[in-house]
């Protein structure tokens, strides 16, 4: 599971096989844990140029993941109107991010290209490797921190109802889409 910001940093957390779904893998991360305890500082919600309203810092998912007041995720695609559907378009470039991520960190580790065929804790060996973060300038660089183990043992975790805080972010960052904040 990993997270990532518009300049390609990221930070990766696992310890748990491909069967669990992304939803059930977040759920019990320490990113996610600190994220649903409002303890991750996020900035104070604050106008774009082109809006009169105020937008809350936002992390970006796939359906798989539970819409949060701070999580936005997509609309179900059984309930399509054009805002919606813009609303979806414009979260998907947004998406595009982290498949990006993904994207480099394969082409630079070939082991990234297949299913990775060992015991999970020599998976975590490989994948720490190839990453680690720079805790004075937070920026993401190749290797791993000697001695250090930043790894969190996950397990299965559950979906739970979208709040109507979360469905009002979700409604306001589709308005903005689809007035002030439209694109050609």
């Amino acid at each position: 599971m990993a997270i990532a910001n518009i300049d390609y940093e990221f930070m990766c957390d696992f310890g748990i096989n491909g069967r669990i779904s992304d939803g059930g893998v977040i759920d019990n991360t320490l990113f996610y844990k600190k994220l649903k305890a409002n303890k991750l500082k996020l900035p104070l919600p604050s106008k774009s140029e082109k809006s009169s309203s105020e937008l809350p810092f936002v992390f970006i998912g796939d359906e798989a993941f539970a819409l949060r007041a701070n999580f936005l995720k997509p609309f179900s695609q059984k309930a399509l109107n054009s805002e919606r559907r813009i609303f979806n378009y414009r979260l998907s470039r947004a998406r595009r991010i982290i498949e990006n991520v993904f994207g480099i960190l394969a082409a630079r580790f070939r082991i990234f290209h297949t299913a990775i065929s060992l015991q999970l804790e020599i998976t975590e060996k490989v994948v720490m490797a190839c990453y680690r973060e720079d805790l004075n300038s937070g920026k993401t660089q190749v290797g791993v921190r000697p001695g250090e183990n930043t790894l969190l043992k996950l397990k299965r975790g559950y979906s739970p109802q979208s709040s109507e805080v979360a469905k009002n972010v979700r409604n306001t960052y589709m308005h903005y889409f689809n007035n002030e904040g439209s694109v050609s």
